[in-house]
């Protein structure tokens, strides 16, 4: 009997080691995908030709530590509230989570109304995350109030994590006038920063893919808002996403997903419509 223990003991080990060795070499197959350069020429070709209505695309593997391909995406664009990404990183930078803030009437000024009241409080964690789903104005006012030369601290920030074609205006990213954007960004530089933020602040960033969000004030009020994003659910396994539109910047979206051989993927449009945002990116998950 101690024998067959034995003998069933080994087999057991046996197929462990096949299954961790499978499992290394599936690992090293789909890191080689991307890096195999005949795929990734016709990955890059069908991309040249696919019908997107962005004016410009960048799309980046995460994993593999390579841009898979891009049009026009080293171009300065308005970002309109993809802005809003770094307007949070920033206030999570210069705060603890458990800061508890309150919204001014200057914040409340903001466009669009998300239900929050003069002086009501709350702790930036939620609002930070609020702000990201719903896309909320006067939130993202909010959170830059009582920090000394935030909107500096957003463009040096940019500079140092190597957005190199970026320059934030306000906090929003709502056009300033008929002519002016609130920040301007290239495709390539949004990946690079949510890229960033996600890997910085994975519990704030990762709950943009939220279809909707509660949360309750420090003054007792529960708010609800749903996500500004209809694409959530037709994505599997992704991982962050926020939405911008504006007259100057048309529609904009930038996300970060896990593609079929679990690559991270970061893609952003910028210069397509309300619509047609989801759709390039659906058109473009479709090819990796």
């Amino acid at each position: 009997m101690p024998e067959k223990n034995n003998y069933l003991f080994v087999i057991l080990i046996i197929l462990a080691l096949e299954a961790i060795l499978f499992s290394v070499g599936n690992d090293k197959l789909n890191l080689a995908f991307f890096n195999n350069e005949n795929n990734l020429t016709k990955i890059q070709n069908i991309l040249a030709n696919i019908p997107v209505q962005a004016k410009a695309f960048s799309i980046y593997d995460e994993t593999s530590n390579i841009k898979i391909y891009g049009k026009n995406d080293e171009i300065e664009m308005p970002i309109a509230s993809l802005v809003k990404i770094m307007t949070v990183v920033t206030a999570l930078n210069n705060h603890n989570m458990n800061d508890v803030i309150s919204i001014s009437p200057e914040a409340l000024k903001q466009e669009g109304e998300y239900g929050f009241f003069v002086n009501e409080k709350f702790k930036i964690e939620d609002l930070a995350k609020f702000t990201l789903v719903g896309s909320a104005n006067d939130g993202a006012y909010a959170l830059t109030e009582n920090i000394d030369n935030f909107l500096q601290k957003m463009n040096d920030k940019a500079v140092k994590i190597g957005m190199e074609n970026t320059l934030f205006f306000n906090f929003t990213g709502l056009d300033i006038d008929n002519e002016f954007a609130g920040a301007y960004a290239s495709a390539q530089d949004v990946n690079v920063m949510a890229l960033y933020v996600f890997e910085e602040y994975p519990e704030i960033f990762g709950a943009s893919i939220m279809p909707e969000i509660n949360i309750k004030s420090e003054s007792g009020v529960n708010h609800d808002i749903k996500n500004t994003s209809n694409i959530l659910d037709k994505i599997p396994d992704i991982l962050f996403s926020k939405t911008g539109l504006t007259p100057l910047a048309g529609g904009n979206l930038t996300i970060i997903y896990k593609n079929k051989y679990g690559h991270n993927i970061a893609i952003t449009i910028l210069g397509s419509s309300s619509e047609g945002r989801f759709s390039d990116v659906e058109k473009i998950i479709s090819v990796l």
